[in-house]
């Protein structure tokens, strides 16, 4: 009977945990991790040439004819070893690729693709694709490594992609994944506070929980508009989630909400996000960049180039403050958010409205003022995304694409 409920939930796409009830390994609980570990970064000193453009190079990576971009997908493990998410344009192998990155020296090992991995895991049906990993990479307490990927074959304005999307999860020295969840909507984000596993879904931004102590899953839907879509969403230390909340009035008027829900999926609390504003709100990517800092405070940036700082010990109204634009010129997209120490600096790879270059932009909080270094990288010729990840040496990591006859995927190294 199970593995007949197993099959008629997957083919209804009602979200299936565990690979349908097998028996997943339960990694060692590590509650005394580092917090900059536990949010997905590091804090370190800063460096000599902390406040000078750091040098730009592209790591060469190799993969299939069909890869398409790395869409932000980046992370890392407490050793050090980055890992980056390829996505694809579909074909016959709708397919997406998860790559681990040795920084020391450059060697990049394939850890495996999403259709093959659904085949180990009996989940897969003929036609099926998967062909985004969209998601940041994050280990969590338990020692694994956890990411989503989703289909788009079909998706359209209210209608789910025909395959859905799921959550993963693996060892850092193994291949092999392991099936967590299944989701009839897209998943395109994921965030963790180490114990609290939350994943983002279009439409409509249904959120998802994954308890990493017990497997248990929970869901709420936070609502959205039209085809708007946050790229990202936020967690705290104490596993409370951030996601915006859209609505739209019938004179077409936009009220965007930063919702927050404790670990219970109860709303918290809303606070107003004025600049997250497009006149097309579908083009507007929700949260870009972020990135949590020492005192825990988390610091992001949207679409439209506003930087806000989110206060978890904050009361009320309080807990979410605008800072303004991150970019000096104004508007901006900057979808990397870093920092040196986690105390009084962001940087981020940003570029200004209707600018053909790259700005590198170094923001002080002490003061709210930010300069820019241009760089000779190219808005028309390259994408570039990317938050938080660093390695052990502080360097950091954005992912893209090269623009051109054939979309190539970018891996792109910035040191100091």
């Amino acid at each position: 009977m199970q593995n007949l409920w197993c099959k008629f939930s997957y083919l209804s796409l009602v979200f299936v945990l565990n690979a349908c009830g097998q028996p997943q390994p339960v990694g060692e609980i590590n509650e005394i991790r580092p917090a900059d570990l536990r949010s997905g970064t590091r804090f370190l000193p800063l460096s000599e040439n902390a406040f000078t453009l750091p040098a730009i190079s592209e790591i060469p990576i190799s993969v299939p004819s069909n890869a398409d971009a790395i869409w932000g997908a980046l992370g890392s493990d407490d050793n050090g070893n980055l890992y980056f998410g390829v996505s694809t344009h579909g074909g016959d192998q709708q397919t997406s690729y998860l790559y681990q990155l040795n920084p020391v020296n450059n060697q990049i090992t394939l850890q495996g693709d999403t259709l093959s991995q659904l085949k180990k895991s009996g989940l897969y049906r003929d036609g099926m694709g998967q062909n985004k990993l969209h998601s940041k990479i994050y280990q969590a307490d338990d020692g694994y490594l956890y990411f989503s990927s989703f289909d788009e074959e079909g998706e359209s304005e209210g209608i789910n992609p025909i395959w859905g999307g799921h959550l993963w999860r693996k060892l850092p020295q193994s291949r092999d994944w392991h099936h967590v969840l299944a989701t009839e909507e897209a998943l395109i984000a994921i965030n963790t506070n180490g114990r609290y596993i939350y994943a983002l879904g279009y439409w409509d931004h249904m959120l998802y929980q994954y308890d990493t102590q017990n497997a248990n899953v929970n869901r709420v839907k936070v609502g959205s508009v039209a085809t708007h879509v946050s790229r990202n969403l936020l967690v705290d230390h104490d596993g409370h989630v951030y996601v915006p909340s859209i609505s739209q009035n019938d004179f077409n008027q936009i009220t965007v909400q930063l919702n927050e829900y404790d670990t219970h999926l109860n709303l918290v609390d809303s606070y107003p996000m004025p600049s997250y504003q497009h006149k097309n709100i579908s083009r507007h990517h929700g949260i870009v960049g972020y990135t949590s800092m020492a005192n825990q405070h988390i610091f992001f940036t949207t679409g439209e180039g506003g930087l806000y700082e989110l206060n978890p010990f904050a009361e009320k109204q309080e807990k979410l403050v605008f800072r303004g634009n991150i970019h000096p010129n104004g508007q901006s997209y900057a979808p990397s958010l870093f920092t040196f120490e986690g105390r009084n600096f962001l940087v981020s790879m940003a570029r200004a409205t209707n600018s053909k270059q790259f700005d590198w932009v170094i923001y002080e909080l002490l003061t709210d003022t930010s300069v820019i270094y241009p760089t000779n990288l190219s808005t028309q010729k390259r994408l570039l995304y990317g938050s938080l990840t660093k390695d052990n040496k502080g360097n950091l990591y954005l992912g893209g694409r090269l623009a051109s006859d054939s979309n190539t995927p970018i891996l792109v190294k910035l040191t100091f």
